[in-house]
């Protein structure tokens, strides 16, 4: 074989930052009969044509100049790659040699050097690298089988206090082996016995030691250690494998705990053999049937405790026996008496895979199917009134379209929807215990108004449902609709308190007339039921297609809303407040307008009552308020001079708690003056809020001007405009529509503008759309309005040029 091709399947990776030199020596070691997979001149090089073909060996000057530092990079080439370095390098100063050293090269060669020299390092550095590739191997196949065997190697001398510990040791210590265990530390943690017998060893040359040993893993924790050790002689040293048997040990420990199971178990046990013989029986089935274990074992089971019923016979069948199966089946007794038991039978296989014997358990459920059929009660009946539930409204609803479908003629139901008036009042203010006392009288009285045939259903709270069964005349269900409204409207006397007395509000459905399905069913009459609610409570409506439309109406309205942004769908239109005597716009109120994609514009009259009572008012009056603000901001900055913004406030937004902090909020961020906000809220708003005094005390800390909305059409008394911190009543439209004709009309308005002249408030007209009306307000003294006659709520740009159009005409004239 020629040195050209002796070398052939050894790859050298070369790594030199001069490159002539790099050349050089590819071509030398070509030559030579090496193949030189890579030449490298950086350490970044160096490592990445490691990795994509790992040499044999790697040729490094130590010196790669910008390229990095050849130590570093032969030190990751060992590490990472288990790969040989020989250094080539003009360097032999002693820090070099020193750094060199330190990565244990296979060879270090001073340029210049001879190609023999070359050669024989290489040969050397690959020798060496067999041999250690023939000892890691070895150590290999030494871990791996520790690792087979799950195996610990404990290593200690006969004499002193050293101790090693190789391969799988680190289960014995919570947070790994401590760093300088001694044998004494070692033995420290085996119980008493396993110490005396593994420290007899070191006096016991040639003897061995099989043990099993308990582990104090922790402070409440313990391991279970096979050990096997000899005390070898030549070496003077005592040497064991170990491994942890906890898992062998639970094993047993829970057999013999199966054992007392057996013995003690509650349900009764049988063993069986592969022929449905019993070959052992357990106290509880003694006592359960009544047999001695000598009277049946080796007794068939069929014989002496199934009933034979077919469905019992099923769990027994032949092609069952290979899998574990349950049900229910009939025992008998001893005594020839029965009862339900609930069986479970599972195979156990030998270790040729065949079935060797079953274990049959049982128990008497008796009390179970007792308490099943008081569970079935409860699960169709509400536990606090004892009136049927939901589920069964729906399995009666079901029955009761069955019929009716099945009959020619003549056939159909009627669904009666009770929801009670002021329920909601009674439970907060005198608690839930009364307000469900007042639930089970009403239901007593609903059931004394019923016949044998109707069925009576709470749905939850205090909303109750009436299947009248073959009841469809409208007259017959409108007089029982009156006796259930009467008997509702009774008062009730509850534990300890005053008589008290609610009404309810009923809808009425017929089927199939108004419904073909139980939803839709269940959807009339609750739509009816809402429309009696709507129309003044206490009363009952029939279902109709137009109570129909104007569901779906409310409900596209809400649902509408929910999607409607302030700023796009929602826009705030502005209506000027002008001074009566000069004509100058002294303020704006901001009014609301619904501009849908769909229906086009939605008047506030029908937006506005479901965004009430929907709760969405919240939302939508937050977003008003930051746009209101924003919009006087920009007109400030404009130059247009309004002493005032209005913004209507609901009842819904003063209850919320935090109202005030929202206020505070929208004027920080807009940066719009306090003083030329003014909130307009009714009377009934501030009747509904708790602690208005202290809410509105905020509010005017905060700077804010507050005035009373539509005063005079509410029903509170005139003492809130004393305790109350108001700066303005607003004039209703319905005083001033016949001002100048209607005398009670006058009077009013003469009266509250006496009351806002005593008690200092400003006073502002709404609805103005005539000149007479005008004239008679000044005539009385108001000084402010609003209304078409003036200008109609226009957009915000159209308001901003009519009052720059004014400013300029007042200047030019």
């Amino acid at each position: 074989m020629s040195p050209a091709t002796e070398h052939t399947d050894v790859r050298i990776q070369i790594v030199e930052d001069e490159r002539i030199v790099a050349l050089d020596l590819k071509q030398d070691l070509e030559a030579m009969g090496y193949r030189v997979c890579g030449v490298a001149a950086s350490e970044s090089h160096a490592l990445e044509l490691a990795r994509r073909e790992p040499p044999d060996l790697v040729l490094m000057d130590i010196n790669l100049g910008a390229g990095g530092d050849g130590t570093r990079a032969a030190k990751r080439l060992m590490d990472e790659y288990r790969v040989p370095v020989v250094y080539l390098t003009a360097y032999a100063e002693p820090e070099t040699l020193k750094r060199a050293g330190l990565t244990a090269p296979y060879g270090y060669l001073l340029k210049p050097f001879e190609l023999r020299e070359l050669n024989a390092t290489i040969h050397m550095a690959l020798a060496r690298r067999r041999v250690e590739r023939q000892a890691e191997r070895a150590e290999q196949r030494y871990r791996l089988a520790l690792d087979a065997g799950q195996l610990g190697v404990l290593e200690f001398g006969a004499s002193g206090n050293e101790l090693e510990l190789h391969g799988h040791a680190t289960p014995l210590f919570e947070r790994g082996p401590p760093p300088s265990l001694t044998r004494e530390g070692f033995m420290a943690r085996l119980d008493a016995v396993s110490q005396a017998r593994l420290g007899s060893l070191r006096s016991q040359p040639g003897q061995d030691l099989h043990a099993l040993a308990r582990w104090q893993l922790g402070p409440e924790h313990q391991l279970w250690l096979e050990i096997h050790a000899r005390h070898f002689v030549e070496e003077a040293r005592i040497i064991g494998v170990f491994r942890d048997v906890s898992s062998q040990v639970d094993s047993e420990a829970q057999l013999r705990q199966a054992a007392v199971v057996f013995e003690s178990a509650a349900d009764a046990i049988v063993i069986l053999d592969v022929e449905g013989r019993l070959r052992a029986v357990n106290p509880a089935f003694c006592k359960l049937t009544g047999w001695q274990a000598s009277e049946v074992l080796g007794a068939r089971l069929t014989d002496i405790l199934h009933a034979q019923r077919q469905t019992d016979l099923l769990l027994h069948a032949p092609h069952q026996q290979a899998e574990a199966r349950h049900g229910e089946v009939l025992c008998k007794r001893r005594d020839g008496s029965q009862f339900p038991a609930w069986e479970h039978v599972a195979p156990v296989f030998g270790t040729d895979g065949r079935l060797s014997h079953q274990v049959l358990s049982f128990t008497d459920i008796s009390a179970l199917r007792r308490a099943e059929t008081q569970i079935q009660h409860l699960a169709f009946h509400d536990a606090l009134t004892g009136l049927g539930n939901r589920h069964r409204m729906d399995f009666c609803l079901k029955q009761f379209i069955a019929a009716s479908d099945a009959k020619a003629e003549g056939g159909g139901f009627a669904l009666c929807f009770l929801d009670l008036d002021g329920f909601k009042t009674i439970n907060d203010t005198l608690g839930h215990h009364r307000g469900d006392e007042l639930l089970v009288t009403v239901a007593q009285r609903l059931c004394a108004c019923l016949r044998r045939s109707d069925i009576a259903i709470r749905l939850g709270g205090d909303e109750f449902v009436i299947l009248l069964n073959q009841l469809t005349q409208r007259e017959a269900l409108l007089t029982l609709a009156d006796k259930l409204l009467t008997a509702v409207r009774e008062p009730v006397l509850l534990d300890g308190t005053e008589p008290v007395s609610v009404s309810a509000s009923l809808g009425l459905a017929l089927f199939p007339e108004h419904a073909s399905t139980a939803d839709e069913l269940v959807k009339a009459a609750d739509t009816a039921m809402y429309a009696a609610k709507s129309a003044g409570r206490n009363r009952c409506e029939i279902y109709d297609s137009q109570l129909a439309a104007r569901a779906v109406e409310r409900l596209q309205i809400e649902q509408g809303l929910r999607r409607a942004r302030v700023g796009e769908q929602l826009q705030l239109h502005w209506q000027p407040i002008v001074e009566m005597a000069s004509g100058r716009v002294i303020g704006a109120e901001a009014l609301l307008r619904w501009q849908h994609p769909e229906y086009g514009p939605i008047s506030p009259e029908r937006f506005i009552p479901i965004a009430e009572e929907s709760g969405l008012i919240e939302d939508i009056g937050r977003a008003v308020l930051q746009e209101a603000c924003r919009q006087g901001r920009a007109w400030l900055d404009a130059g247009l001079r309004l002493e005032r913004v209005a913004v209507n406030v609901s009842a819904r937004q003063l209850q919320r708690e935090g109202f005030a902090d929202g206020v505070r909020q929208a004027l920080l961020q807009q940066a719009f003056p306090a003083e030329r906000l003014e909130l307009e809220l009714t009377e009934s708003a501030l009747q509904t809020v708790d602690s208005g005094q202290r809410l509105l005390g905020e509010l005017r800390r905060l700077g804010v001007r507050l005035a009373i909305d539509d005063f005079g059409t509410g029903f509170s008394s005139l003492s809130m405009l004393k305790y109350f911190p108001l700066d303005r009543l607003k004039i209703d439209r319905s005083f001033v529509r016949d001002l100048e004709t209607d005398p009670n009309d006058q009077a009013i308005t003469r009266a509250i503008v006496a009351l806002a002249r005593a008690l200092g408030l400003a006073l502002t007209a709404e609805g103005v759309e005539t000149e007479a009306q005008r004239q008679a307000l000044q005539a009385l003294g108001v000084e402010e309005a609003q209304g078409w006659l003036f200008c109609k709520a226009v957009p915000a740009h159209e308001f901003a040029l009519r009052q720059v159009q004014a400013e300029l005409a007042r200047h030019l004239h």
